[in-house]
């Protein structure tokens, strides 16, 4: 009959992470073969000994404390350290500590979980989540951070700056006559003459298909901005290099001048496509600085703010589209995702990107997403195995009675919490107080589901996953288009799904649009699949003929 030594000591031995078992002395009393492995000493070495596996006394200190902590209090305990392994090598690991009693002994059963490749991963999702994929230059979400910080600064720092927004003009035409492969060698290039001719005095962008920026630091005079602008554009007159071709491109640009009065990073790049906009036309190679003059879009934000509170007040302007998610194993929809669509008497179809920005900008997204989140409720209900996804602002989630309210909807709609996910950004996590995570903490006790949208773009990690206890990660878009011909891209939503995979979580993919890319990523291991390739977002009606079908109309889209 085996003894509890042989026991212990087998369980040990089948763990795959490395795995310690000390007294309530801290004495080693068993390891795993993983463990002699990564600390490069054999069992009998360390059996009976106060040992260390920190080279650093300021973390062998820390351990020290988390042991007699474990020990006196029984509470488990996860950390994160730096290890130098026995071949020398640098690897972040995860240290989890849980008390064990046995025999009327306390011992602490101590893993050690490598997650180095999960660093170097998120790591490299940080770069292409701020980076531009073809010519490696900031993109927007970079350049949005750029002026978000400038604009937070200007109270210390009021000096001036310049934005500069580029449009290469008519470049579908370069794509259609050399081809795609030649059009992006042109903006390669293009993005690196920028880069020659700003120099040290500021930062290059790229932050669409071809559209570029720059911001100029350093306190520049409207004179500086303006020698930029002519240099750029004696720079146009020069053709670009192809292999059989040198051909000539065009540029507007748009420059906005700012500095210490108050302005948001959304309102200095509206003033620069506004200066874009006068540039474009008044011809080819010309630029145009920003001025009230030019300003008649902000009679049309008035006009869209007065027709938006009108139409939260009347039913039949707002209303709700769905987008069916599948699941990948057996391709049946399981959940759908809810979208606000907005359209008026006179203005007709606004576009999301529009309303929803400037709901949140003046506070009216509370009200458009109690609407929302009613009519979906009310209209998904009768789907009885079908879940409901929601998109839920930074500004929805920072409400002092967030949870208060989503719990009284759920019950004033009879909806079940169960069935209901939430779908917050990664940025909007990071920067919710302690208020607003309690909030999501009652929410998922009281059954409610939370989706991490847009992972990837932000700064998520390992911690951010456990610490929140999120249901499900939704993989960019912007990933998910290039996964099928970059290979860092491929790698970065293998890794993700993985690290989903590994903590139990729905990895959702959105933005599947052909079958190479389903294909890829249910290979990776993405257990849900969204987008274009399987349904539009569609109304309710539409949605119950796709969920009704017995032929199965998802797939003839």
């Amino acid at each position: 009959m085996l003894t509890d030594i042989a026991i212990c000591q087998a369980v040990l031995d089948a763990l795959t992470e490395a795995t310690v078992l000390k007294d309530d002395e801290r004495k080693l009393v068993f390891l795993n073969p993983k463990a002699c492995e990564l600390f490069g000493r054999s069992r009998e070495e360390l059996i009976g000994q106060d040992v260390s596996f920190f080279t650093e006394e300021i973390q062998s200190a820390r351990q020290r404390e988390r042991d007699i902590e474990v020990l006196t209090t029984g509470k488990k305990n996860v950390n994160e350290e730096k290890l130098i392994d026995a071949n020398g090598k640098c690897r972040n690991v995860l240290v989890r500590k849980t008390r064990l009693t046995l025999k009327n002994r306390h011992y602490i059963l101590t893993s050690i979980m490598d997650i180095s490749l999960l660093r170097s991963s998120e790591a490299q999702i940080r770069y292409l989540a701020r980076h531009d994929v073809l010519t490696g230059l900031p993109n927007r979400t970079a350049l949005k951070e750029e002026l978000n910080q400038i604009a937070a600064q200007r109270v210390y720092h009021p000096e001036p700056y310049a934005l500069f927004l580029l449009n290469l003009n008519e470049f579908n035409y370069i794509n259609d006559i050399y081809g795609y492969q030649a059009g992006d060698a042109i903006l390669c290039e293009f993005g690196q003459r920028l880069r020659n001719e700003t120099g040290n005095a500021g930062s290059v962008s790229r932050i669409g298909g071809d559209e570029f920026a720059i911001v100029l630091r350093n306190s520049p005079t409207q004179e500086q901005a303006n020698n930029l602008a002519l240099e750029i554009m004696v720079m146009m007159r020069q053709p670009f290099r192809l292999t059989r071709a040198n051909p000539m491109v065009t540029l507007s640009l748009g420059i906005v001048m700012f500095g210490a009065e108050n302005i948001t990073a959304g309102e200095i790049m509206r003033r620069g496509n506004t200066a874009l906009i006068e540039a474009k036309q008044r011809g080819k190679n010309m630029f145009s600085y920003y001025s009230e003059l030019l300003d008649a879009s902000c009679v049309s934000k008035r006009i869209m703010v007065k027709a938006l509170a009108e139409s939260l007040s009347k039913k039949g302007d707002l209303t709700c589209v769905y987008q069916p998610i599948l699941r990948s194993i057996d391709e049946k929809v399981v959940c759908v995702e809810a979208l606000a669509r907005w359209n008026h008497s006179v203005l007709g179809a606004v576009s999301p990107v529009q309303f929803i920005a400037l709901s949140e900008e003046t506070g009216m997204v509370i009200q458009l997403g109690e609407i929302i989140f009613r009519q979906a409720c009310q209209q998904i209900n009768i789907f009885k195995n079908l879940n409901l996804a929601i998109n839920v602002s930074a500004v929805q989630l920072g409400e002092a009675n967030f949870a208060d309210r989503i719990l009284t909807l759920l019950d004033e709609e009879g909806f079940p919490a169960t069935r209901l996910e939430l779908e917050l950004t990664e940025t909007s996590i990071m920067n919710a107080n302690s208020t607003s995570l309690t909030h999501l903490v009652r929410l998922r006790e009281a059954g409610v589901k939370i989706s991490l949208d847009d992972f990837g773009t932000g700064y998520s990690s390992l911690s951010l996953l456990k610490d929140i206890a999120v249901d499900s990660v939704k993989i960019d878009r912007s990933f998910v288009q290039y996964v099928t011909e970059v290979n860092d891209t491929a790698s970065i939503v293998s890794a993700v799904s993985q690290l989903g995979n590994k903590m139990k979580l729905n990895v959702i993919a959105e933005g599947v649009e052909n079958q190479l890319q389903k294909a890829f990523l249910i290979s990776a291991g993405c257990t849900h699949l969204q987008g274009y390739l399987f349904s539009r977002p569609v109304p309710v009606e539409t949605l119950h003929a796709l969920l009704n079908s017995e032929t199965n109309m998802l797939h003839e889209r």
